[in-house]
């Protein structure tokens, strides 16, 4: 039987979360420390490249040559300057850095083999190239998969122009080939190793954070999250949007009765197998379910208006009144109430405050409740243009 996979499993060998939503939040919380990392090494390694024009001219002397070289220096400096700035324009710097990082160390290995033809000494630049590859694996930072290939593709052309040349022997050849893979195989494996390490840190603090602000009973958020200004937020992204907001306020009936009938135990169970419905039939990454109360639970859904609000409290009515819920093989049936407030948001319109959203869902969730429970009360939020 093969072991569960983690939520935060890392792809052994391209060092990056098998799942692509958590890689992609990873690069969004990280943005502005591999920009930071870019910013410092793009920069570096540009002012470095135009200094090296100083070796050309001692080796090549004036002529057309060395300023063709210095041309193609002065070219790859611009692109590192394009690529800093790009990343620092994008509002994805992580992802946007990666990218500048391999169109900057593609070309830079590219030049570099054209420096190494005019100039010869190939063996000297072997070096030079065992160099460069630890900085595309080590001091650049971009995704793994993206600098193994340019380093082994550079690896791979600047053996085949030394071998093209014919300026080394068979055993000095060999040498340079063995120290180019020695000088991959260790700059892949650190390479991985910090992208491992970097991986593991963020999904621990995520895991933390996670556990700070869930109900570890139900799984939904807590009141600690809700009162750090989640409403809020989401109020301010639907008025600037100019999209619907809906917030549906539930609440298990009976519940005391059910504890005193078949215990606190059975209780938690029904609380759990409830969160769990509510947490299925919301969207993933876009809802919010917080557990508000003791069996009273708040959530927020962006981008929806009241029909379907009214749709979705229906169906989550309808799926607990169904099921219930199974503790020591016993079913034990279960209804709801639920309060549903939609309104529509844009810039012109006057505030809202969540306080008074979720007044009025509570509201309307106690209506049902005095109307014989197990229903579903709904209203819409009249706002007026300011003047």
């Amino acid at each position: 039987m093969s072991k569960p996979q983690s939520a935060g499993a890392i792809l052994r060998w391209r060092g990056e979360f098998i799942s692509t939503s958590l890689e992609s939040a990873f690069l969004r919380d990280q943005g502005s420390v591999i920009q930071q990392e870019l910013t410092r090494s793009l920069s570096f390694c540009g002012i470095a490249y135009l200094i090296f024009a100083l070796a050309d001219m001692a080796h090549l002397g004036y002529g057309s040559q060395t300023l063709a070289l210095f041309i193609v220096r002065l070219a790859i400096a611009a692109v590192a300057v394009s690529g800093i700035v790009l990343t620092r324009c994008s509002a994805n710097p992580g992802n946007t850095a990666y990218r500048a990082a391999t169109v900057f160390t593609s070309l830079a290995m590219l030049s570099f083999l054209l420096v190494a033809y005019w100039r010869g000494e190939l063996l000297l630049h072997g070096m030079s190239m065992a160099i460069m590859l630890i900085i595309v694996y080590l001091f650049i930072p971009n995704r793994l998969v993206n600098a193994t290939l340019v380093a082994l593709s550079a690896s791979a052309a600047f053996l085949a122009l030394v071998y093209a040349q014919g300026m080394v022997s068979p055993r000095h050849l060999w040498t340079m080939a063995m120290l180019l893979l020695l000088a991959n195989l260790f700059g892949a494996a650190a390479a991985r190793r910090d992208a491992h390490s970097s991986r593991r840190q963020y999904w621990a603090q995520q895991h933390l954070i996670n556990q700070s602000v869930r109900d570890s009973l139900t799984g939904a958020f807590n009141r600690r999250h809700l009162n750090a200004g989640l409403l809020e937020r989401e109020i301010d992204r639907a008025r600037s949007r100019g999209t619907s907001l809906t917030i549906i306020m539930c609440d298990l009936d009976s519940f005391k009765a059910i504890n005193d009938t078949h215990g606190h135990q059975a209780g938690d169970t029904l609380l759990h197998d409830f969160a769990r419905l509510l947490l299925s039939m919301t969207r993933e990454g876009i809802d919010t379910v917080v557990r508000y109360g003791g069996e009273e639970f708040l959530l927020i859904l962006p981008d929806t208006d009241l029909a379907d609000g009214h749709a979705l409290a229906e169906s989550m009515r309808a799926r607990l009144a169904e099921s219930g819920s199974l503790h020591d093989q016993v079913r034990i049936g279960a209804t709801a109430s639920f309060g549903v407030v939609s309104v529509r948001l844009s810039p012109g319109l006057p505030g809202i405050t969540s306080k008074a959203l979720i007044a009025r869902a509570d509201q309307l969730m106690y209506a049902a409740k005095r109307s014989g429970r197990n229903r579903v009360h709904v209203t819409g939020w009249e706002a007026i243009n300011r003047a």
